[in-house]
């Protein structure tokens, strides 16, 4: 802590922040080039990372100095049928901010190699959605978004691109008659290849009759 601090630009407004140079060194290896180095980032003690959301670096910040962080979500809670028990229970109204920001922080921590803010954040992001039933009317959009981002910002063998798969396969009847996951599969071959490996079809090859 005696050793000064950094200044992180955030986002394409470049909107300033301080963290000590340390600390942030000492959690990530990547960083800790970006803090340490002969170049001018390095002298001037200023990181640019435009790619990253404002909330994302919040979150981040809070977690570097306390190991949890805590995402605001004042979202109504309603019930919502549960198929797999045909009762009827309390969930949130849209989950699906705060599912993003867990996804976004998991691909933050991928990005710039922090393992433990990696596992705090996947954590987090199964919770939540484990809790999920595709009953509500925003639940397929909210899907599509996830699992959007998810295949845009991680590797496809990533564990999270590969449990969505699966998910999406799971809930395919509530999915298939929303517009933004039909554009989805259009414009994301690995989300489709990787959903078709997820499908149970027939065991045996169908004749027309």
């Amino acid at each position: 802590m005696f050793d000064g601090t950094v200044t992180l630009c955030v986002g394409p407004d470049g909107k300033r922040m301080e963290i000590h140079k340390n600390l942030l060194a000492s959690i990530s290896p990547e960083l800790n080039k970006h803090v340490n180095n002969d170049m001018k980032e390095g002298i001037e003690g200023i990181i640019h990372l435009a790619e990253e959301g404002e909330e994302t670096l919040t979150l981040f910040s809070e977690w570097a100095y306390t190991g949890e962080y805590t995402i605001v979500d004042n979202t109504a809670v309603v019930e919502a049928f549960d198929p797999d028990t045909s009762r009827y229970t309390q969930v949130k109204a849209d989950p699906w901010p705060s599912l993003l920001m867990h996804l976004r922080l998991y691909v933050f921590s991928d990005k710039f190699n922090i393992p433990a803010l990696n596992l705090l954040s996947k954590s987090g992001f199964s919770g939540e959605i484990s809790s999920i039933h595709l009953t509500l009317a925003g639940d397929a959009a909210g899907l599509t978004s996830v699992i959007e981002y998810a295949y845009d910002n991680l590797p496809v063998s990533d564990p999270v691109p590969k449990f969505l798969a699966r998910f999406a396969s799971w809930g395919l009847e509530s999915l298939a008659v929303s517009d933004e996951f039909i554009q989805l599969t259009s414009t994301h071959p690995d989300f489709v290849r990787r959903l078709f490996e997820n499908l149970q079809g027939p065991r045996y090859k169908p004749a027309l009759s």
